[in-house]
């Protein structure tokens, strides 16, 4: 791993573990990115706090030297559909510091996971409670509102049919459309307060 930076002393953060390279330097220049083995590099990821950096070194990356997989930190909204028509993979920072203020303060029960852009959909996950052990997956689902992807028991991960009898501590992993968590709140064991 290979990490560039401008910002004197940001390397120190990384601590005595950090087996990698270090660059100083903007991640647009060339020199450098090939300094930092980007010629043979799986991942690409810009993280800066300038979003024309992370576009500008996402493109370089990917367009120069054939990354096949790049990541750029979005930190302004309106640009998100720049990067869309650029084919550039995003993380909105804005949208992900909502989510976590709209699961802490509204939705406890719900973790957030993916939030799909232009729509109302999440990727959530929630607890079974303890007085409805043996609920299957069917009465737990909502027509056009709740879907169940994935329930984590112990150690093992079933993909479940619509007859599967969900446990108590179940971890289940669902598409929700904001506002279902009223109808399905009964069934969920409250989140612990962090």
């Amino acid at each position: 791993m290979s990490i560039i930076d401008d910002r004197p002393g940001t390397f120190k953060a990384l601590g005595s573990t950090f087996n990698g390279t270090t660059h100083f330097g903007r991640p647009i220049d060339i020199r450098l990115l090939k300094e930092a083995g980007i010629e043979f590099a799986d991942a690409f990821v810009a993280v800066t706090n300038s979003d024309n950096t992370n576009v500008m070194s996402v493109e370089l990356a990917k367009r120069v030297f054939g990354v096949p997989r790049t990541l750029a930190r979005l930190d302004e909204p309106g640009r998100a559909d720049s990067y869309r028509a650029l084919d550039i993979s995003y993380v909105a920072g804005a949208q992900l510091t909502a989510n976590v203020i709209f699961e802490r303060i509204i939705e406890e029960e719900f973790e957030y996971h993916v939030t799909f852009s232009g729509g109302d959909v999440e990727i959530v996950e929630m607890v079974i409670g303890a007085n409805f052990d043996r609920l299957k997956v069917e009465t737990l689902e909502v027509d056009h509102q709740l879907r169940v992807a994935a329930v984590r028991r112990g150690d093992y991960t079933h993909i479940p049919t619509a007859s599967f009898e969900l446990r108590e501590r179940d971890l289940v992993v669902a598409a929700a459309r904001l506002g279902v968590r009223d109808r399905i709140q009964q069934y969920l064991e409250p989140m612990e307060s962090p």
